[in-house]
Parts: structure tokens; sequence; C-alpha cells
């Protein structure tokens, strides 16, 4: 959870460095989980990216309109 942004959400793997462009100390983990209990999009996005950045708490209009 970011410190300044709680809404905002950062899922890294424990074994690789922290993400360029940001630092730990702006971050609180919450949560400690093994890679079989997170989502596989987020899985691939940590694989690919090395993070996967998402907010909660958004609403229904915040979804583009085609």
């Amino acid at each position: 959870m970011h410190v300044r942004h709680p809404s905002y959400r950062l899922v890294t793997r424990a074994d690789v460095p922290f993400p360029a462009g940001t630092s730990e100390d702006e971050w609180k983990l919450t949560r400690s989980r093994e890679a079989g209990d997170v989502n596989a999009e987020v899985r691939e996005a940590v694989d690919r990216d090395g993070y996967s950045l998402f907010r909660i708490g958004l609403s229904l209009f915040e979804i583009p309109k085609p």
C-alpha cells in the first residue's frame, strides 16, 4: 500500500530488486503471498514488468467507454 496514496497497491517479488521509479520506503507491506495465491494476470504482469500496480476503490464511471 502506498504510504501517501493508500488506495494504490504494488505487487512485487521478494527475490528481485524493487522497481525503478519508486522506493521501498514509499510502500507499506500489507501482505505476503505465495505465487499460487495471486491472480494469474497479476503474476504475468510481475513476471513481465517486475511489478503489478493497481488501485482499490475505482468506480464504474472510471471505466473508459468504447
